[in-house]
């Protein structure tokens, strides 16, 4: 004959009771959540013990447990209500997603409802801006401000009679050389050591700033580079501004280390540095020479801005 026993689920409770979590309580938020913890918790267990109570019920007998101790049905229903609960204890985790949890989660809520004061219950008492009385001046506090009449008047006659070269702001006129190419102006001139001023000169003297410009000897781009000193500088496009600037610039340059002076550097850039090396100097070419005169002149009116 079996007896049936209730597990003991939780802290002593033969069965799991859920209306017990609908009583009223006066106690706090805290409390009732710690409560309604502790209860989720007991289901699972409760849960988890039907669980192996409906699984051995699916164990066929084993007849070789008859006659031996306790095999008979009490002993061995007693004994295993009591393995199953404690099972069932362990294995209850009320980690995350576990049945304890979810109950939990869902609900939650409704204890914060229960225990949440009313709104009508909550008084709330208007902000009352405090009154500033307006504060009362005293006449002999008031200072009247000073006559600025004799002070704008002066300051007139001393602008007036500035002489007229400083009274007028000094108007630089737009270089568009500079607005095309004043970024690989500098560039090259920080690869190369040489003065931007001097490849700005050389580039409104060669070409006036045109990209396509082409000379009556074959000469091409911003610097007039002619095929040879293309060739041998690498250059694959002598129209492209970048490419042009670049190796016009290494090439000025290298003249004038070469030649260790900036007309010779220019003399040798428009003639060649054989004519140079031949005449001791500038050679006597016209063309030259007042290509020597133009570059320089502009390099002077370039630094002086």
């Amino acid at each position: 004959m079996s007896v049936p026993i209730k597990p003991a689920i939780g802290a002593g409770n033969a069965d799991f009771n859920v209306d017990a979590l609908r009583r009223p309580t006066n106690g706090t938020l805290e409390a009732e959540k710690a409560r309604l913890r502790k209860a989720t918790k007991e289901f699972e267990s409760f849960f988890i013990y039907q669980m192996l109570k409906t699984m051995r019920a699916t164990i066929p007998k084993n007849g070789l447990g008859e006659g031996a101790p306790l095999g008979d049905d009490l002993g061995k229903d007693a004994f295993t209500e009591i393995f199953d609960m404690e099972i069932a204890r362990k294995a209850t985790f009320g980690g995350h997603n576990s049945i304890a949890e979810l109950l939990y989660k869902s609900m939650e809520k409704l204890i914060d409802a229960q225990c949440a004061p009313a709104i009508s219950e909550v008084k709330i008492k208007p902000l009352k801006a405090p009154v500033q009385q307006p504060q009362k001046l005293d006449k002999q506090e008031l200072k009247p401000l000073p006559d600025m009449a004799p002070r704008l008047q002066e300051l007139k006659r001393e602008v007036h009679n500035l002489p007229l070269s400083t009274r007028r702001p000094k108007v630089i006129p737009h270089d568009p050389i500079v607005a095309k190419y004043g970024r690989i102006i500098n560039q090259a001139a920080e690869e190369t050591g040489l003065d931007s001023a001097l490849i700005r000169s050389v580039i409104q003297t060669e070409s006036n700033g045109n990209p396509r410009a082409v000379s009556s000897s074959g000469a091409k781009g911003l610097m007039q580079l002619i095929d040879s000193t293309a060739q041998e500088l690498c250059v694959r496009d002598p129209f492209d501004p970048g490419e042009n600037i670049r190796a016009g610039s290494r090439y000025l340059k290298k003249m004038l280390d070469r030649f260790g002076d900036v007309k010779l550097a220019l003399a040798a850039y428009n003639a060649g540095p054989g004519n140079v090396e031949k005449h001791g100097g500038v050679p006597p070419f016209k063309e030259t020479r007042q290509y020597v005169e133009r570059v320089t002149g502009r390099l002077k009116e370039i630094q002086a801005k």
